[in-house]
């Protein structure tokens, strides 16, 4: 979505005059179905057009390209228009995201006479009109497919791996399995790397594969980062202490490889909050 708008802030005023040039060459008197027709064939991008008296209340249906809404009639535009610009005969709205259909659009307003003509052009449409930014809608399904499959995938084997760790520990409960300190650890591993798998395969999911979410998400989410490596470094660290507990009780000749293993999650720990001290730096910045 940033990407979008910065896009449209370098070239607005290209996009602008054109948008401008073209309707000053339309006969926008008359708000019917072949001005209608000839606007959404003339405009690709154009998702929405009202019409609104003087005091900016809109007095005709919401006008789709296959479809009309009555039920906006009487609702009060005036918080998108800035009145000192609209005295040149026009106001070019800022992006944002259309309540109507949920996407990233401006709102061109025309004084048209009696009243002012709003059009809704879709953002993403425009700047592929004139080759801003690439359609590639084949690879964008394929991207997509393919997350859809890896996430949804995650998923999956995220809560089989939390039905194991369940699983394991029923075993020792009702004596199906002898009863260690593996029967405490083990689940507790199981459901600690479950829960990442599954956070990891959701995050996917949300910001790859469903539109809406994809629409508003950010390239990067540190958070999605911190909570898996959170989790894998307290997986890890169970492993460690069971593995104490383990030599402590049958040989403590192997303590030193305890030891090796305690250091090297001491490190990763080292690492990890200086990760989180910079995403934090950063966010405050």
């Amino acid at each position: 979505m940033q990407d979008l708008v910065k896009s449209y802030e370098a070239n607005a005023l290209l996009i602008q005059k054109f948008i401008l040039s073209t309707l000053g060459n339309v006969s926008l008197k008359n708000l019917d179905v072949r001005l209608t027709e000839r606007l959404y064939k003339t405009f690709p991008s154009l998702e929405l057009i009202y019409k609104c008296d003087l005091g900016f209340v809109q007095n005709s249906p919401n006008i789709y390209s296959n479809k009309e809404e009555m039920y906006h009639i009487g609702a009060d535009r005036a918080y998108l228009v800035n009145e000192a610009e609209l005295e040149k005969g026009y106001y070019i709205s800022e992006p944002y995201i259309s309540t109507a259909t949920g996407f990233l659009c401006i709102t061109v307003v025309y004084a048209v006479g009696d009243g002012y003509l709003f059009l809704d052009f879709r953002l993403r449409k425009l700047l592929e009109r004139f080759d801003l930014i690439e359609k590639n809608n084949i690879f964008k399904g394929i991207n997509r497919f393919s997350y859809a499959i890896i996430g949804g995938g995650l998923l999956f084997f995220g809560v089989f791996v939390v039905l194991y760790g369940f699983y394991t520990f029923g075993g020792y409960v009702f004596g199906l399995e002898p009863l260690s300190i593996d029967a405490v650890f083990k689940p507790i591993i199981a459901l600690t790397l479950g829960l990442a798998v599954y956070d990891l395969g959701k995050t996917i999911v949300e910001q790859e594969v469903l539109p809406r979410t994809q629409h508003v998400s950010d390239a990067f989410n540190p958070k999605t980062l911190l909570n898996f490596s959170v989790s894998i470094i307290i997986a890890l660290l169970i492993e460690a202490l069971l593995v104490v507990f383990k030599i402590s009780i049958h040989n403590y000749k192997d303590l030193p490889y305890a030891s090796t293993l305690i250091a090297a999650l001491a490190f990763l720990l080292l690492v990890f909050a200086v990760f989180v001290y910079i995403i934090r730096k950063s966010e405050k910045e």
